[in-house]
């Protein structure tokens, strides 16, 4: 199992003659009058069918995810590849070159859907006679592992390149190297040539890298009853080792200038209880990242409408509360902190901190012979590693300097 890679090419320039002697032209289905960039798009899927034989592909068809060149170095467009008129994809669909895969999609009941499909041993033939071949494909101007995009959109964004983004691109390179090297098995398919990249966003508006940067793709985007169904780490289940309070914890750290502890920062005392545990833990997230009470209180109960929380909005909604004086009560909870609350900057660094500690264990994991993958604030391990991943992550500490840039 594959991701679509905008990168990949033949190195050979398609035209209309040389697709022409392969006699698909003569097939009512395949466009007469193709431009430059359709067949670019062309020789773009034909190098993935190639590279990825027998697998399924999984794409997005959100127009973000073509803009910017250096994410998109071949300038290729949406319509020409996705189109249901005129893309191309859809074109060797109908003529049977490729399967759109039908059955049960295990990313589908996420909100970033991802469609997918299956080559056909004729599209192989129609890329041999073009000339493509799996030792002619290669990636042009190597992908990127460093994303940057807009807030609260998914317009990606150019940068320039600096001793930081180099280092995240090094760091980020060498733990998909050790997650090619393992065997990470969904819905009984391999990942392979699998590149996590991780995603920030423009807060500041000066397009440094300090907010956000959680990574996506793969298993992160599997809803997470279908993880644990699904998802197996060198043939084992996984176990997960994840950071208690995550965000709030970071934030005492900085407040105090301490080391992470693993607190528990949901407990308030006018609420107990398992589910009301969740409540607090949700609002108090929003309150990090909301610029006032106003506006908290309609992220919590967007946050409440997340397909994994249906059971808690049907609660909420059975036996309503105050969400002010539930804000109030945790800023009473949290007063040595609460002068940080509703500064959504201070939410993106602390994303930003806590993203780059788990890619920090998760790297110390594989060096240290323990697959380990990143799930946001949680690192997936193969369940006979957990005791040595928790001593792992235990004994990580924090990069001062990171805290010295945001702070």
């Amino acid at each position: 199992m594959a991701y679509l890679n905008l990168y990949l090419t033949s190195g050979i320039e398609l035209k209309k003659e040389d697709v022409e002697k392969t006699g698909l032209l003569f097939n009512p289905k395949f466009p007469q009058n193709w431009t430059n960039n359709q067949m670019k798009t062309l020789d773009m899927l034909l190098s993935n069918c190639v590279k990825y034989e027998g697998q399924t592909i999984l794409y997005e068809q959100r127009r973000s995810k073509m803009e910017a060149v250096r994410y998109n170095p071949r300038r290729l467009g949406r319509t020409t590849l996705v189109d249901r008129e005129s893309g191309v994809l859809w074109k060797l669909v109908g003529m049977k070159l490729l399967h759109q895969k039908t059955g049960t999609n295990v990313y589908k009941e996420k909100k970033a859907l991802l469609s997918e499909f299956k080559t056909s041993q004729g599209v192989i033939e129609f890329a041999k006679l073009l000339g493509i071949t799996k030792k002619k494909v290669y990636e042009v101007d190597g992908s990127h592992h460093v994303i940057l995009k807009v807030p609260q959109k998914e317009k990606l964004l150019d940068y320039k390149d600096t001793k930081l983004t180099e280092h995240l691109e090094e760091l980020m390179s060498e733990y998909n190297n050790f997650l090619n090297s393992y065997s990470i098995i969904c819905d009984d398919e391999k990942y392979t040539d699998i590149k996590l990249r991780r995603t920030f966003r423009d807060y500041a508006g000066d397009r440094t890298m300090l907010y956000g940067s959680r990574a996506g793709r793969y298993w992160h985007q599997l809803k997470r009853t279908k993880r644990i169904k699904h998802l197996r780490i060198n043939r084992s289940k996984y176990a997960s080792i994840d950071l208690v309070s995550s965000q709030m914890n970071f934030l005492y750290a900085y407040r105090f200038k301490t080391g992470l502890t693993q607190d528990d920062r949901y407990s308030v005392p006018e609420y107990s209880g398992t589910t009301n545990r969740k409540f607090i833990k949700g609002m108090t997230n929003v309150m990090l990242n909301t610029a006032n009470s106003r506006k908290a209180c309609g992220g919590f109960k967007g946050w409440l409408n997340h397909p994994d929380r249906r059971y808690l909005k049907k609660l909420y909604e059975d036996n309503p509360f105050d969400l002010f004086v539930f804000q109030r009560r945790i800023r009473n909870y949290h007063k040595s902190v609460a002068e940080l609350f509703y500064q959504p900057k201070i939410g993106m660094n602390l994303q930003f901190l806590e993203s780059s500690f788990i890619f920090e264990v998760a790297l110390q994991c594989c060096r240290q012979g323990v697959p380990a993958l990143t799930l946001h604030d949680e690192i997936l391990v193969p369940h006979a590693d957990k005791d040595i991943a928790e001593m792992i992550l235990n004994g990580t500490p924090l990069n001062k300097r990171l805290y010295k840039a945001i702070f």
